[in-house]
Protein backbone atom coordinates (compact mmCIF):
# COMPACT_ATOMS: atom_id res chain seq x y z
CA UNK A 1 0.00 0.00 0.00
CA UNK A 2 1.45 3.80 -0.64
CA UNK A 3 -0.62 6.80 0.41
CA UNK A 4 0.53 9.91 0.67
CA UNK A 5 -1.35 13.15 2.61
CA UNK A 6 -1.67 16.29 2.02
CA UNK A 7 -3.23 20.06 2.93
CA UNK A 8 -4.63 22.16 0.51
CA UNK A 9 -6.36 25.16 -0.27
CA UNK A 10 -10.29 24.52 -1.64
CA UNK A 11 -8.93 26.39 -4.81
CA UNK A 12 -5.90 24.25 -4.85
CA UNK A 13 -8.16 21.17 -4.58
CA UNK A 14 -10.53 22.00 -6.73
CA UNK A 15 -8.32 22.46 -9.87
CA UNK A 16 -6.20 19.34 -8.50
CA UNK A 17 -9.45 17.24 -9.58
CA UNK A 18 -10.22 19.30 -12.64
CA UNK A 19 -6.44 18.69 -14.32
CA UNK A 20 -5.29 15.75 -13.03
CA UNK A 21 -8.64 13.43 -12.75
CA UNK A 22 -10.49 14.89 -15.50
CA UNK A 23 -10.65 11.77 -16.92
CA UNK A 24 -11.17 9.75 -14.27
CA UNK A 25 -14.55 7.74 -13.18
CA UNK A 26 -14.97 8.63 -9.77
CA UNK A 27 -17.73 6.71 -6.91
CA UNK A 28 -18.11 6.61 -3.00
CA UNK A 29 -20.47 4.51 -0.81
CA UNK A 30 -24.17 6.11 -1.47
CA UNK A 31 -27.62 5.69 -1.91
CA UNK A 32 -27.34 4.75 -5.42
CA UNK A 33 -25.29 2.21 -7.11
CA UNK A 34 -23.08 5.07 -9.69
CA UNK A 35 -20.43 6.41 -10.86
CA UNK A 36 -19.11 9.64 -12.20
CA UNK A 37 -16.58 12.24 -14.10
CA UNK A 38 -15.91 14.90 -11.66
CA UNK A 39 -18.31 17.61 -11.61
CA UNK A 40 -19.42 20.51 -9.87
CA UNK A 41 -21.94 18.51 -7.38
CA UNK A 42 -18.32 16.34 -6.22
CA UNK A 43 -16.92 19.39 -5.92
CA UNK A 44 -19.58 20.83 -3.67
CA UNK A 45 -20.29 17.56 -1.51
CA UNK A 46 -16.29 17.72 -0.67
CA UNK A 47 -17.13 20.56 1.07
CA UNK A 48 -19.49 19.17 3.59
CA UNK A 49 -17.71 16.73 5.23
CA UNK A 50 -15.43 13.78 4.90
CA UNK A 51 -15.25 11.68 1.80
CA UNK A 52 -14.14 8.70 0.60
CA UNK A 53 -13.96 8.54 -3.16
CA UNK A 54 -12.45 5.70 -5.07
CA UNK A 55 -10.95 6.58 -8.66
CA UNK A 56 -10.26 4.38 -12.03
CA UNK A 57 -8.33 6.06 -14.90
CA UNK A 58 -8.60 4.51 -18.42
CA UNK A 59 -4.51 4.00 -18.08
CA UNK A 60 -5.17 1.07 -15.33
CA UNK A 61 -8.55 0.15 -15.53
CA UNK A 62 -11.67 -0.23 -17.64
CA UNK A 63 -13.79 -2.53 -15.86
CA UNK A 64 -16.59 -0.71 -13.49
CA UNK A 65 -16.74 -0.33 -9.83
CA UNK A 66 -18.23 -3.49 -8.01
CA UNK A 67 -21.38 -2.30 -5.62
CA UNK A 68 -22.62 -4.28 -2.89
CA UNK A 69 -26.31 -3.49 -0.78
CA UNK A 70 -26.23 -2.64 2.96
CA UNK A 71 -29.51 -2.40 5.24
CA UNK A 72 -29.18 -0.77 8.54
CA UNK A 73 -30.69 -2.10 11.09
CA UNK A 74 -33.50 1.33 11.01
CA UNK A 75 -34.30 -0.26 7.31
CA UNK A 76 -32.14 2.06 4.83
CA UNK A 77 -30.44 1.06 2.40
CA UNK A 78 -26.80 2.08 0.69
CA UNK A 79 -24.41 0.52 -1.85
CA UNK A 80 -21.32 0.03 -0.74
CA UNK A 81 -17.81 0.02 -3.27
CA UNK A 82 -16.26 -3.21 -2.62
CA UNK A 83 -12.75 -2.06 -2.03
CA UNK A 84 -11.29 -4.92 -3.20
CA UNK A 85 -13.12 -5.76 -6.89
CA UNK A 86 -11.59 -5.30 -10.01
CA UNK A 87 -8.52 -4.54 -11.90
CA UNK A 88 -7.80 -1.62 -9.14
CA UNK A 89 -8.41 1.89 -8.13
CA UNK A 90 -6.82 4.89 -6.04
CA UNK A 91 -8.86 5.88 -2.91
CA UNK A 92 -8.77 9.76 -1.88
CA UNK A 93 -9.69 10.27 1.69
CA UNK A 94 -11.34 14.10 1.88
CA UNK A 95 -12.13 16.24 4.93
CA UNK A 96 -12.77 20.20 4.86
CA UNK A 97 -11.51 22.02 7.87
CA UNK A 98 -12.68 25.21 8.78
CA UNK A 99 -10.78 27.57 10.79
CA UNK A 100 -10.21 31.40 10.09
CA UNK A 101 -10.51 32.25 6.34
CA UNK A 102 -11.22 29.64 3.77
CA UNK A 103 -12.10 25.73 4.35
CA UNK A 104 -8.74 23.62 3.45
CA UNK A 105 -8.69 20.16 3.41
CA UNK A 106 -6.95 17.43 4.80
CA UNK A 107 -6.01 15.05 1.50
CA UNK A 108 -5.20 11.39 1.22
CA UNK A 109 -4.44 9.65 -1.76
CA UNK A 110 -3.48 6.02 -1.59
CA UNK A 111 -3.72 2.41 -3.40
CA UNK A 112 -3.78 -0.79 -1.74
CA UNK A 113 -1.77 -3.79 -1.99
CA UNK A 114 -4.12 -6.02 -3.70
CA UNK A 115 -7.15 -6.78 -5.55
CA UNK A 116 -9.63 -9.68 -6.36
CA UNK A 117 -9.94 -10.17 -10.26
CA UNK A 118 -12.07 -13.04 -10.57
CA UNK A 119 -10.77 -15.73 -8.38
CA UNK A 120 -6.96 -14.35 -8.34
CA UNK A 121 -5.23 -12.41 -6.42
CA UNK A 122 -3.66 -9.63 -8.13
CA UNK A 123 -1.14 -7.15 -6.85
CA UNK A 124 -1.32 -3.02 -8.03
CA UNK A 125 -0.37 -2.84 -11.90
CA UNK A 126 2.26 -0.99 -13.07
CA UNK A 127 0.11 1.59 -14.90
CA UNK A 128 -1.81 2.62 -11.72
CA UNK A 129 1.21 2.89 -9.03
CA UNK A 130 2.42 5.23 -12.51
CA UNK A 131 -0.29 7.08 -12.49
CA UNK A 132 -0.47 7.58 -8.55
CA UNK A 133 2.62 8.78 -8.44
CA UNK A 134 2.05 11.32 -11.24
CA UNK A 135 -0.92 12.63 -9.29
CA UNK A 136 1.21 12.88 -5.92
CA UNK A 137 3.53 14.76 -7.69
CA UNK A 138 1.23 17.11 -8.87
CA UNK A 139 -0.40 17.58 -5.71
CA UNK A 140 3.00 18.50 -4.38
CA UNK A 141 3.84 21.12 -6.41
CA UNK A 142 4.19 24.09 -4.49
CA UNK A 143 3.80 22.38 -1.01
CA UNK A 144 6.34 21.69 1.98
CA UNK A 145 7.10 18.72 4.00
CA UNK A 146 6.02 19.78 8.01
CA UNK A 147 6.07 17.28 10.68
CA UNK A 148 3.08 17.11 12.51
CA UNK A 149 4.61 15.21 15.27
CA UNK A 150 7.54 12.34 15.53
CA UNK A 151 6.99 9.81 12.70
CA UNK A 152 3.81 11.98 11.06
CA UNK A 153 4.28 14.49 8.40
CA UNK A 154 2.01 15.75 5.62
CA UNK A 155 2.67 17.79 2.25
CA UNK A 156 1.00 21.56 2.87
CA UNK A 157 0.57 24.24 0.32
CA UNK A 158 3.18 26.77 0.55
CA UNK A 159 0.22 29.44 -0.17
CA UNK A 160 -1.82 28.40 2.87
CA UNK A 161 1.21 28.66 5.23
CA UNK A 162 1.71 32.03 4.54
CA UNK A 163 -1.84 33.17 4.85
CA UNK A 164 -3.28 31.52 6.60
CA UNK A 165 -1.27 31.17 10.02
CA UNK A 166 -3.43 28.74 11.69
CA UNK A 167 -2.89 26.27 9.28
CA UNK A 168 -0.54 23.92 11.15
CA UNK A 169 -2.39 24.04 13.99
CA UNK A 170 -5.96 23.43 12.59
CA UNK A 171 -4.49 20.34 10.89
CA UNK A 172 -2.73 18.79 14.08
CA UNK A 173 -6.23 19.65 15.99
CA UNK A 174 -8.31 17.59 13.50
CA UNK A 175 -6.38 14.53 14.37
CA UNK A 176 -7.90 15.00 17.78
CA UNK A 177 -11.66 14.92 16.36
CA UNK A 178 -11.28 12.32 13.93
Amino acid sequence: MADTEFVLSQDRMRSFIEEELSECIITKDDNLPTSRRPDRDLLEQLNLQLQQLFIKHPSFATDDFSFKPHEYSDGSRIFIVDQFAGSGHLKMLTLPLSGSGNTVFRVMLSYQSFFVCGDAHISPSTALKKFYSSAVASAKKGTKRLELWPGRSMWFEQVLLKSRADVFKTVRASFRRS
